[in-house]
This record gives C-alpha cells, sequence and structure tokens, in this order.
C-alpha cells in the first residue's frame, strides 16, 4: 500500500521538519503546520527542492476556529499519516507554576491533538494504512522534577492514544506514540542550555523510527516507542 499524504503539525523546526522531509522523501505530498510561516516556507522550500512536494498551512493549533478552517481546506483528500509533533516545554517547579502556565502546556500537549485528530478523523479513514502518531517525550516512562505540568500533559497524551487506539481499533487506524529522550532541537537547548550534546538524540534518528512505524503492513501496529541516546540510559542509572 503507498503512502501519499501526510500532515505534520509544528513542522517549521526541529523533529517537525526532519519528519515531515523524512516522508517527503518516501514520497509523501506533506502540510506543513505551525505558527511561524517563514519557517515553515523555508521547510517547504527544502523539501521541494529536493524533488518533494510540501504545503506550508500557517496554523496555532491550540486555535479551534483555526483547526476547523484547516479541515475544511482539507476537504475530502486521504490523509494517511499525522504526526502530532506541536508542543511546547515548561521548566517550572510543581509549588511557582501558574495556572495560565498549565492551561497553556495543556492546551498545546494535550488538546490540540485531541482536537486535530477529530477533525482530520473522516480524512484519515479513507487511508488504506492511516496512521496518527504522537509525539511524547521520555516523561512518559520515568519521573523528573520541576516538569509536572509538562509531564502531565505528555502522560496524558499517552493514556489518550492508547485509548484512541483501542477505539479505532476495528477501523484498523493506527494511533501510536513516540517519545524521544532528550534531542538535539531548538526546543531542547532553550530549555536546557547547559545539557551534554552526546546525550541527545539527533532529529533525523526520531524521523526514521517514526517512518518506521507508518510503514508498516496494514493491521499491523506497534505503540509507546521510546528513542534515547545510550549515553542517556547510562546518565540515568
Amino acid at each position: 500500500m503507498t503512502l501519499t499524504k501526510a500532515v505534520v503539525t509544528g513542522a517549521g523546526q526541529g523533529m517537525g521538519r526532519s519528519i515531515a522531509m523524512k516522508l517527503a522523501k518516501q514520497g509523501l505530498s506533506v502540510v506543513l503546520i505551525g505558527k511561524t510561516s517563514a519557517k515553515l516556507e523555508k521547510v517547504a522550500n527544502e523539501i521541494q527542492a529536493a524533488g518533494g512536494s510540501a504545503q506550508a498551512y500557517h496554523l496555532d493549533v491550540t486555535d479551534d476556529a483555526g483547526v476547523e478552517a484547516f479541515a475544511t481546506w482539507l476537504g475530502d483528500e486521504a490523509v494517511d499519516v499525522l504526526v502530532n509533533n506541536a508542543g511546547d516545554w515548561l521548566v517550572e517547579p510543581f509549588e511557582t507554576t501558574e495556572n495560565a502556565q498549565f492551561d497553556h502546556i495543556m492546551d498545546v500537549n494535550l488538546r490540540a491533538p485531541y482536537v486535530l485528530s477529530r477533525a482530520l478523523l473522516q480524512n484519515l479513514r479513507k487511508s488504506d494504512n492511516a496512521s496518527i502518531v504522537n509525539i511524547g517525550s521520555i516523561v512518559t516512562v520515568e519521573s523528573h522534577g520541576g516538569v509536572t505540568a509538562y509531564t502531565a500533559a505528555k502522560v496524558g497524551l499517552r493514556a489518550l492514544g492508547n485509548s484512541l487506539a483501542a477505539e479505532l481499533r476495528p477501523e484498523r487506524i493506527r494511533v501510536m506514540m513516540l517519545s524521544p529522550g532528550p534531542a538535539n532541537t531548538p526546543m531542547r537547548w532553550d530549555a536546557s542550555p547547559d545539557i551534554d550534546p552526546k546525550m541527545l538524540v539527533e532529529p533525523e534518528t526520531i524521523a526514521e523510527v517514526l517512518w518506521t512505524m507508518v510503514s508498516l503492513p496494514h493491521g499491523i501496529s506497534i505503540r509507546d516507542v521510546v528513542v534515547v541516546e545510550s549515553l542517556y540510559l547510562v546518565m540515568d542509572d
């Protein structure tokens, strides 16, 4: 079965960019979603220069009306792969995390994938081998202090994905989570400027793993995939 269409959120940089470029290299036409048009256009141009197909679509995934407009724009076109990659990070002690900060982290990392996946479900149902991939985090399998809001959102996303996978199992639509450890992305460097670069996973590696997940034969699925640099495991021990 040939995969032809993908939607990737947070596609303007980091993991989203690498995932979009990998999917385009494999022959999919990719819709790049993000809040910064200039970044999206740059990635779209890179893909097109390499012979791939990409369209940039400016969208804040927390904007319900914008998500509805995007679904209308797609129309009845089949979508084979939806990657819920857009997210935000918060390093803040529990005691000083403000309600507005918590709400923002939950909106971006948990609510937005819920709303977008529901909006595009009609398109995914038109695919012969559909996948929803939610980008999680190492915090879904191990606990760290100072990131309570972020952890709550990502663990919630894992639970959402598992429940939705069960609900869509009769239709053989995969719902999977890919949880990277620390990755070599702008968001990681903003959150942890002193991190040892040797502990970081390259975003291209994460994209390779995602491709393996979405290109499985129809009806075959995996979930809760964690990708880390081996040195991270040593440090964690």
